[in-house]
């Protein structure tokens, strides 16, 4: 951001100089839209949600990084399912949520759909430890060619 700024505020002070003195003001507006969207960026990459998978329940903490779990839910580990469903829309993320016994919460809001499956798949395996997932076997090349 400093580096940004001194760029920017040279390049603006060069210009005011030569006459051109509207771009100093902007280049001001430019630099501190750019403060404000790191400043949000920042707040938002503090969030996290934390699951503690324990012998009879998974505890599941939300919250802000350096301020401790604003909010926690505790779920049994025998009768929770973890789903990953399609967004509402064709183009929206997946959803990953852990239900049970009526109570569903999402998790994962800010990974992509390959992360949500593969934690849904660790998630799986820590839940019921006998289950394994499916392996997927990749079609030969030649049926690729046939058709």
């Amino acid at each position: 951001m400093g580096l940004l700024g001194t760029i920017s505020l040279a390049i603006g002070g060069f210009f005011a100089l030569e006459g051109f003195w509207p771009i100093l003001p902007f280049a001001g507006l430019e630099l501190a839209a750019v403060g404000l969207a790191l400043a949000h960026s920042l707040r938002r990459n503090a969030y996290r949600e934390v699951v503690s998978f324990e012998a009879a329940t998974i505890a599941i903490a939300f919250g802000m990084a350096g301020r401790g779990a604003a909010a926690k839910l505790t779920l049994s580990r025998v009768g929770t399912r973890v789903v990953v469903e399609a967004g509402p829309y064709r183009n929206s993320p997946t959803r990953l949520c852990l239900s049970c016994g009526g109570q569903s919460v999402e998790l994962g809001h800010c990974l992509t759909d390959a992360e949500r499956e593969r934690i849904a798949v660790r998630m799986r395996e820590l839940i019921h430890p006998g289950w394994r997932a499916p392996v997927r076997q990749a079609a030969p090349v030649e049926s690729w060619l046939q058709n």
